[in-house]
């Protein structure tokens, strides 16, 4: 599951400079008007049912641009902002109902019919299932990338002291807000902190230009959030836990593709990293139960972020899911 940004401090070190007559602060697709605020949807390719990625918390939508052109030459692929992340604007709240109001919104505005294919990484997997709930006749089909679990075990810290344990169960049973569909009469106060992440080599198969980017948006510009805003993740997991049914796809074809690599020594005495292994393992085939028509993918050469280390492993499901649906080649 990736995490929030504002909760850790990153460093980043890629020194790179700007390409003559290309600015990386300038948004790479285009900023779609919701309800008096703006989100930034990255689209290509002209033709087709929409493939519409969701990334995962502390991404943005540029993470998908290893695979979104690629699918653009064969479909119609969007990858979303959400509220506050990348280029989007600040807007109601943050919570996945309102994120997928948000997204329903932006992808009408900008003439973007559905039914769509949703495709959701690590926590932005779990906004496939809201966004399904709200949305049902507006889903054709699925696409799980090392998606989260509402069961997902993390490692909690309270009172500074570590402990293993179901990030539902951390719920504070608060109420998830009401989305909010009237017009924001104007932006939300700002609080800002400078950022740093360090993505290794994780950036070696994008442009230039899209490296630039990546340092801008988490070295260069300021983090800005709204003070005492919620995401309620904890609260959201805990609900469609207790109601799974609800946010299951149906007979709607579902593929679930999960890592295949363990790096990560998050074990300790209380939890071996075997043990984190075998429960991340038992969780990704449960996700096959969400569908009647599903079938898992092992990306045999990635860790958790499949679509920079095998995009071209979502890329060929894409391209199979289209073909089931619509027989287009």
């Amino acid at each position: 599951m990736t995490i929030k940004v504002s909760a850790y401090v990153f460093v980043f070190c890629l020194g790179i400079h700007t390409l003559q007559g290309q600015n990386p602060m300038t948004p790479p697709g285009k900023l779609v008007d919701v309800n008096g605020y703006k989100l930034h949807l990255m689209v290509a390719g002209e033709e087709g049912p929409a493939v519409v990625m969701f990334h995962g918390a502390g991404d943005i939508g540029l993470i998908w641009n290893l695979v979104l052109p690629e699918v653009g030459k064969f479909g119609r692929a969007v990858a979303v902002d959400q509220s506050a992340e990348g280029w989007s604007e600040h807007g109601h709240s943050i919570h996945m109902w309102q994120q997928a109001y948000d997204t329903h919104q932006a992808l009408i505005n900008a003439g973007i019919e559905g039914p769509y294919i949703l495709v959701g990484h690590s926590l932005g997997g779990l906004l496939t299932r809201v966004y399904a709930n709200m949305y049902p006749d507006e889903v054709a089909g699925v696409i799980l990338v090392d998606a989260t679990h509402p069961d997902v075990v993390l490692r909690i810290y309270k009172d500074s002291k570590p402990a293993w344990k179901r990030m539902r169960e951390t719920s504070g049973n608060r109420e998830i807000p009401a989305v909010i569909t009237s017009t924001l009469a104007k932006q939300p106060e700002l609080t800002s902190f400078q950022g740093r992440r360090d993505f290794g080599d994780k950036l070696s198969g994008f442009s230039r230009l899209d490296q630039q980017r990546f340092h801008w948006i988490y070295n260069e510009r300021p983090f800005s959030y709204v003070k005492g805003r919620s995401s309620y993740e904890a609260e959201t997991m805990q609900l469609i836990s207790e109601n799974a049914e609800d946010y299951s796809f149906g007979n709607k074809p579902l593929f679930v593709i999960s890592k295949g690599i363990w790096t990560d020594k998050e074990g300790d005495e209380g939890w071996s990293n075997e043990a984190l292994m075998h429960e991340s393992k038992r969780l990704q085939l449960d996700l096959l139960s969400l569908s009647t028509n599903s079938k898992q993918i092992i990306a045999e050469k990635s860790g958790h972020q499949i679509h920079l280390d095998q995009p071209e492993l979502v890329v060929e499901a894409i391209r199979e899911m289209l073909v089931l649906l619509n027989g287009k080649k």
